[in-house]
């Protein structure tokens, strides 16, 4: 909701309208950061929205519900686990856009790896989170400033209806053109991207899957209001 906030002032707005390719990491159910891209840059963007799992089809779903069939032209929904190869993406992209994607420690590096190997050298990064735990915090602003030069966006350009004090919003650029070797994805040698091992979804923003399926919905409530002590408690 903040990077949507941001993106329709004037200036966001007009910055979004330079992005000729946007990718959006964990777009949940929803996907509001990359449909707001796509109707922001009036259908002229490549849009590319990402998460993995049981979500997809409901992101799928919102993506045809809430777009033009012009922009539709133009938006891809993609399978796709942090850390893991971004071959299916086609990056890099102009822009990528992130919300509420810091909640676990062990999730900072993939992350931080997805957003490096999704990037070029002028790639702009926009990444809206709730402070939640410090040591979580703490580590994802350890590879903040180990990897990206950045800035937080001022409070006034983002919407007072909407802003809670505990939000942040980031904008970042990769520091190196090259990703360093410590966070490079390793690509196995039999990787192919269109394989159902790697992604049992396919891409696009069809009907490939039920978003009414119950039994698929309860579990990925279910598994999403774990704590995370008692998921590894349980594996």
């Amino acid at each position: 909701m903040y990077i949507v906030q941001f993106k329709v002032t004037l200036s966001g707005g007009e910055r979004f309208q330079r992005f000729s390719s946007i990718c959006e990491l964990g777009a949940g159910c929803g996907g509001l950061a990359g449909i707001a891209s796509a109707i922001v840059s009036g259908g002229l963007a490549d849009v590319v929205l990402t998460d993995i799992g049981p979500v997809l089809p409901w992101l799928r779903r919102n993506v045809r519900e809430n777009l033009t069939a012009k922009e539709l032209q133009r938006v891809r929904v993609e399978q796709h686990a942090w850390g893991t190869p971004v071959t299916n993406l086609k990056a890099p992209f102009d822009c990528i856009l992130c919300a509420d994607v810091v909640y676990e420690k062990a999730c900072v590096k993939p992350l931080v790896q997805s957003l490096l190997a999704l990037s070029h050298r002028k790639t702009v990064i926009f990444l809206a989170n709730e402070r939640r735990a410090p040591e979580v915090r703490n580590e994802f602003m350890r590879h903040l400033d180990n990897y990206f030069q950045w800035k937080e966006v001022p409070k006034a350009e983002l919407d007072a209806d909407y802003l809670k004090e505990a939000i942040e919003v980031f904008e970042m650029r990769p520091k190196k053109r090259k990703v360093p070797i410590e966070m490079q994805i390793d690509t196995p040698d039999d990787y192919n991207p269109d394989d159902q091992e790697y992604h049992p979804l396919s891409s696009g923003v069809g009907n490939e899957a039920d978003p009414y399926d119950r039994d698929l919905w309860n579990d990925l409530l279910r598994d999403l209001s774990l704590d995370p002590a008692n998921k590894k408690q349980q594996s």
